[in-house]
């Protein structure tokens, strides 16, 4: 497998499961060279605790079994087994010796994508999450028309970008062993006129986060014009900058002492 293959496959699982994902021993030796240790450097996976079971292959059954594990203080002299629960084949093969290699386990969940795509957006603030979150915010990127949010949807793992969704597939990739964001694309979407209310990228339930996405954007568009003003004017007071931003288009008719509020 490639390293584009890998990345559609962790990212077909974490949509499938809703859940983080385990990548075990066995399946990561059908993946090219360098594919684990550049998943791991770029925080696609990360270290997971060692496998409780594990497909046997002791016979042509290759039955899922629990893995007893004798822990030594040299990790060289720990060993691990499986006992057969059939009677007959137990007696013709006694234990089965596991190595401790095979039990190694790495994880991928929404949480480790997010933080990986803000930080290829190159957002410096940390990702913040909560249980269950349907959304996760990743940062503001300017647009022609001031900053617009770019967020994660976690049912279908889509970027919303300006109220638009893409599937993160469609822009994020691989090449040559480097993990890149689109971002001509990222930038077509940013400066799109943004979808009409009552036909958001999120179901009707999130709404009020969408809402409220938008109104924090606004509130950046407001400090950023106020940082513009007030190197331009080092004269003029918060007051006299509040009263022009209140003229520009970013306004969206608030008052100018609304505004005053906001913009630091």
């Amino acid at each position: 497998m490639t390293f584009n293959d890998v990345l559609l496959d962790i990212l077909v699982r974490l949509r499938a499961e809703n859940k983080p994902i385990l990548m075990g021993w066995d399946t990561v030796q059908h993946w090219s060279d360098n594919i684990l240790d550049c998943f791991l450097q770029f925080g696609l996976l990360s270290r997971a605790s060692s496998a409780q079971s594990i497909g046997c292959i002791a016979c042509e059954n290759h039955c899922f079994m629990d893995v007893i594990t004798l822990p030594h203080d040299d990790p060289a002299l720990s060993r691990a087994f499986i006992i057969c629960d059939d009677a007959n084949m137990q007696s013709q093969i006694g234990r089965v010796q596991i190595p401790i290699v095979r039990l190694q386990q790495w994880q991928s969940s929404v949480k480790q994508l997010a933080s990986v795509i803000a930080d290829l957006l190159g957002f410096k603030d940390k990702v913040e999450f909560s249980t269950n979150q349907p959304i996760i915010k990743l940062g503001m990127l300017k647009s022609a028309k001031g900053r617009r949010w770019v967020s994660l949807n976690c049912a279908d793992l889509s970027l919303v970008i300006n109220q638009h969704s893409v599937p993160v597939e469609d822009v994020l990739y691989f090449e040559n062993e480097q993990l890149f964001i689109d971002s001509d694309c990222i930038d077509d979407f940013l400066n799109r006129a943004p979808l009409q209310q009552g036909k958001t990228y999120i179901p009707s339930t999130n709404d009020r986060e969408a809402k409220k996405l938008e109104t924090l954007a606004m509130y950046q568009d407001w400090k950023d014009a106020y940082l513009k003003l007030s190197k331009q004017h080092t004269d003029k007071s918060k007051t006299w900058c509040s009263i022009k931003i209140a003229k520009m288009d970013i306004a969206k008719g608030k008052g100018s002492e609304t505004i005053r509020k906001k913009m630091v």
